[in-house]
């Protein structure tokens, strides 16, 4: 029932990754695009800081009676930075793109297993299990794999690289706010875990009833 936990975690998550095997030239591209995507990103808000700095520091100037902000170089870096960020946009798309191929082609191989799987059980297994419940399996189930590799890949990638690149970049500007800021991460973890281990059973009865409601539906209604 779906309300099982995995038997082998472990070796189920390799049997997935062992399906995404033939495209693993493209998921190096991924890593290529998102790495590339996250430090241009990263390196923005240290230019702006300099943009900032060129402002205080031509009104300070104005107000000692010397020249005000210099809106050439002030120009130049904004339009730098806005060129950061569109690049960084392009990347991260062409990040997405890709790694939705390759997921798209890892669901196609699954469902060509589980296809195959299903011609070779007997029919004794087909005419004992609820046929709402097989076809839930079926679809229900590889869609949320689909979406769960398309959502976790892309979100845990990009998440993990973005914390690296910025704690890099608040360390060279201030270690003292750097560790301020470290010190919370603990605590949403930890608020993290707590909100998942509450909501896990609550979809797993969600898929339950999904498949009890496909059962009903296919044995009572079709036809």
């Amino acid at each position: 029932m779906p309300a099982e936990k995995s038997k082998d975690f472990k070796a189920s998550t390799r049997r997935l990754l062992a399906q995404m095997g033939p495209d693993r030239p493209k998921l190096y591209v991924v890593l290529a695009l998102g790495l590339l995507s996250v430090t241009l990103a990263v390196i923005g808000p240290k230019l702006l800081g300099h943009a900032t700095d060129l402002i205080i520091r031509g009104l300070r100037h104005e107000n000692a009676g010397n020249a005000g902000i210099n809106f050439t170089a002030l120009h130049h870096v904004l339009l730098f930075v806005l060129g950061l960020y569109l690049v960084s946009g392009v990347l991260q798309y062409l990040q997405s793109y890709t790694l939705a191929g390759v997921v798209q082609r890892t669901v196609f191989r699954l469902r060509n297993d589980v296809e195959a799987k299903l011609n070779r059980l007997p029919l004794k297994y087909v005419d004992g299990q609820p046929r709402g419940d097989l076809l839930s399996r079926v679809t229900n189930d590889i869609d949320n794999i689909q979406q769960s590799l398309q959502q976790t890949l892309s979100q845990l990638l990009t998440s993990m690289l973005t914390i690296i690149g910025a704690v890099v970049v608040m360390i060279v500007i201030s270690p003292v706010l750097a560790i301020v800021a470290i010190i919370t991460v603990p605590v949403s973890l930890y608020t993290i875990r707590k909100i998942a281990a509450r909501s896990k059973p609550r979809f797993i009865a969600q898929w339950r009833h999904t498949g009890m409601l496909n059962a009903q539906v296919e044995e009572a209604f079709t036809g």
